[in-house]
Formats: structure tokens, C-alpha cells, sequence
């Protein structure tokens, strides 16, 4: 991509974290809007969005950037709005629905993540974007048929409660972003931190894969457990203790490929775990699909920006000191916070 566009290879590491912060910065504003327009409409307008987004990076470098931005902008409302699309259209299956959600998205990241590789190499980059275009334009037409049960009206009337002066709104986003900060840190870091160990490369690819697929159970079950438990702190400690032990293993001098492969069922377990549980919660912990959207908006504006940051903290320390000790004490002692947070988040059943 860089050859082809003239620029530093340098100048395309912004491309992972522009969706990270349009997460962050336009996760508030999908309320607003979708009480206007409706939630089933705003995913329509996101999947078109979505659609120009991966045309446009083909074009040139500013494209590129551009196109990326709007990517980052369309899967913000499509992130924020299926919780509440869930509960709204079926109150009754939240759980089963948020898992086959997560399911769904880890299954498509690791598809995604070993099909592009084969595809750029036989093709080139630019038919491969191209290709992923295609996703977008595919799942629009689908969606289409949903627009006529479109929930403007009731939108319109119920805008939902302003979560940013409850604790325990706070809690969930502190909950969200430091887990998220985790989830981000194992994904950009895990093979890294594998090799480090004396694991060899294609096998440290392995193991990043692994932790991919360890993730799809977790995303499974974590919200059928959920919207079982009559009290949902032992699931949130569970998970914690799990991320908590996967992370712990990394200290020890260890370089078995075996021994990697536990860790990254720890990680897999119960830092996916926690994402889906979390995605679960939005409509749970809320008493209709407004206050829903306005939970999930909130969360995941900051939760992300502190998401975001994860990678990059994580990354500074290890250079600083020159080896992963200290980068994964800060791991682990984010872990003990967003389990901390999480319990309080948990303390009532609703979130006000």
C-alpha cells in the first residue's frame, strides 16, 4: 500500500487506531441522531457508509485516510445500535441474539484476519479492498427489509435517561474501556510477547489465531450465562480471574508452545468473555431500547478512547525497559481494575 501510494510504510500505522478513536468520539452522538431517524434507519445510512468507506482506499493516500475515517464512523452507530435494535425487537432473546452477535464477529475477524493474506498475494491489495466492499453492499440489501419496522416514532418519545451522572454507568464504562484496553493489548502484543519467549514466528501467528478461536465460545456463552444468572458477579470475576491467570503465565520464562496455547485460552475465555458479557449488559441493565442506546453510547465513547491507548501504553514500556515485565504488571493491574469496576457496575441488577 505504501509503494503504491508513494508514502512511508511509517505513515499507515494511524490506520489501526482511526477507528479506535472515531469509536471513542462518535459513540455519543449515535443516540441523537438514531432518536430522530430511527435505529434501523441509522444502520442502513451506516452500511452505506460503510460501503463508500472501502471504495474510497483505493483511490489515494488521502482516501485512504478519509475512506478509514468513514469505516470508523459507520461501525461506531452499528456497534452502539445493535444492543438496542436487540432489545427493542426482542426482549425476550437478548441473550441467545448477543451471543450469535459475538459469534458472529469473531468469526468474521478471524476469517477475515487468514482470508486476506491469500487473497492480496494471488490479487494485489487493491482487489482485496475492493472484495471487502462487497461485505457492506451485501448485508445493506439485506437490511434493507428491516427499515418498514423502523422505531423512529417510539425513538422520538423516549430519547433515554442521561446515563453520564449515574455511578453505575460510570462504573460499566470504566468496566468496558479497561477490559477493552486488555482485549487490544493481547491482540497487537500476543505474538510479540510469544516470540520474546523463544516461540518462533509462524508459530507465535499460531498462537494469535488460537486466541481467536478460543474467543468464540467465550462470546457464545458469556451472554447466555448473563441473561441466566439471577446475580451476575460471580460471571464477572470468573472471566477476571481467567484474563488475570492467561496474563500472570506470560511472566514466567517459558518458552513451551503448548504452555502459549493455555495462555491463550486463558486470554481467549475471559477477555472475550468480558466483551460479550459487557455487550450483553446494555440490555439488560436497562428498562427499554432508548435508555439502552443512551448505556451503550456512553460506554463505549470513552471505553474505547481508553481502549485506544492500550496497544500504544503497552508498547511504550516495552521499549522503555526492554523487556514485557512491565508492561504486563500494568496488564494485570488493569485487569484487577476493570474486575473491581465491573463487581460495583453489578451491585443492582439495573443500572439506576
Amino acid at each position: 500500500i505504501a509503494q503504491a501510494f508513494h508514502v512511508p510504510a511509517t505513515s499507515l500505522g494511524i490506520l489501526t487506531t482511526i477507528p479506535l478513536i472515531c469509536f471513542g468520539l462518535f459513540s455519543v452522538t449515535v443516540n441523537w441522531l438514531s432518536s430522530r431517524i430511527g435505529n434501523e434507519m441509522a444502520i442502513n445510512w451506516a452500511l452505506v457508509l460503510l460501503f463508500v468507506g472501502c471504495i474510497l482506499r483505493v483511490v489515494s493516500y488521502p482516501l485512504l485516510i478519509l475512506g478509514t475515517v468513514l469505516i470508523g464512523i459507520a461501525i461506531t452507530f452499528i456497534n452502539v445500535l445493535l444492543p438496542p435494535i436487540i432489545s427493542e425487537n426482542l426482549p425476550n432473546q437478548i441473550g441467545g441474539m448477543t451471543s450469535l452477535y459475538n459469534v458472529a464477529l469473531s468469526l468474521s475477524s478471524a476469517i477475515g484476519a487468514y482470508a486476506i493474506t491469500p487473497v492480496t498475494a494471488g490479487f494485489g491489495w487493491k482487489l482485496s479492498v475492493n472484495v471487502l466492499a462487497l461485505i457492506p453492499l451485501i448485508t445493506w440489501v439485506l437490511w434493507l427489509p428491516n427499515i418498514k419496522f423502523n422505531h423512529v416514532d417510539a425513538n422520538q418519545s423516549q430519547q433515554g435517561v442521561n446515563m453520564w451522572h449515574n455511578p453505575r454507568a460510570w462504573a460499566l464504562l470504566v468496566y468496558f474501556g479497561a477490559s477493552s484496553f486488555v482485549f487490544y493489548t493481547v491482540v497487537a502484543w500476543l505474538p510479540s510477547i510469544a516470540e520474546s519467549a523463544g516461540i518462533s514466528h509462524n508459530s507465535a501467528s499460531l498462537i494469535a489465531g488460537l486466541f481467536q478461536l478460543f474467543s468464540i465460545p467465550a462470546a457464545f456463552l458469556a451472554p447466555l450465562l448473563a441473561t441466566r444468572a439471577t446475580d451476575r458477579r460471580p460471571l464477572v470475576f470468573g472471566l477476571g480471574v481467567l484474563s488475570f491467570i492467561g496474563v500472570a503465565m506470560m511472566l514466567l520464562p517459558i518458552g513451551s508452545f503448548t504452555y502459549y496455547v493455555i495462555i491463550s485460552l486463558f486470554l481467549g475465555l475471559g477477555i472475550a468473555g468480558t466483551f460479550a458479557f459487557i455487550m450483553t449488559t446494555f440490555g439488560l441493565k436497562t428498562n427499554n431500547p432508548a435508555d439502552t442506546s443512551s448505556l451503550s453510547g456512553m460506554v463505549q465513547s470513552l471505553g474505547y478512547l481508553i481502549a485506544a491507548i492500550g496497544p500504544v501504553v503497552i508498547g511504550k514500556c516495552k521499549a522503555l525497559f526492554g523487556n514485557w515485565t512491565v508492561s504486563e504488571l500494568i496488564t494485570l493491574v488493569v485487569i484487577i481494575i476493570f474486575v473491581a469496576t465491573g463487581l460495583f457496575a453489578e451491585n443492582k441488577d439495573k443500572i439506576y
